[in-house]
């Protein structure tokens, strides 16, 4: 288990999330946390804060996205909070993700400054 702060974004499409999970109350589940979100493709590391009930996930954007995290979370029943700054924060965080997803698919941008004739 990694301490917070010990994550760092390093890569270009690397993002660090908080996910406020009430249902985090023991150590044995922390373990069951861990072990299924570092299964995602993309996902590098992982931070629990038993007593703040908090999840911090680093992972490639341009592989898994927010928005999949929840829904796996959900899936074995620890569900993040639920109220109007965690939806809001998430909206915000899955629209961050969509976006990377994307510029990494992009084409590379022309290699010089002239017009095109």
């Amino acid at each position: 288990m990694k301490l917070k702060h010990t994550l760092k974004p390093t890569g270009t499409w690397e993002v660090l999330r908080r996910i406020r999970v009430p249902a985090l109350s023991s150590i044995k589940n922390n373990y069951e946390v861990e072990k299924v979100i570092n299964e995602l493709p993309g996902v590098n590391e992982i931070a629990v804060e038993v007593n703040a009930q908090k999840l911090w996930v680093l992972y490639d954007a341009s592989q898994v996205n927010y928005q999949e995290i929840v829904e796996v979370l959900t899936a074995m029943g620890f569900p993040p909070a639920d109220n109007w700054w965690t939806r809001f924060k998430g909206g915000i965080y899955q629209y961050s993700d969509t976006n990377a997803r994307e510029n990494a698919k992009a084409p590379p941008p022309a290699c010089c400054n002239k017009s095109p004739k």
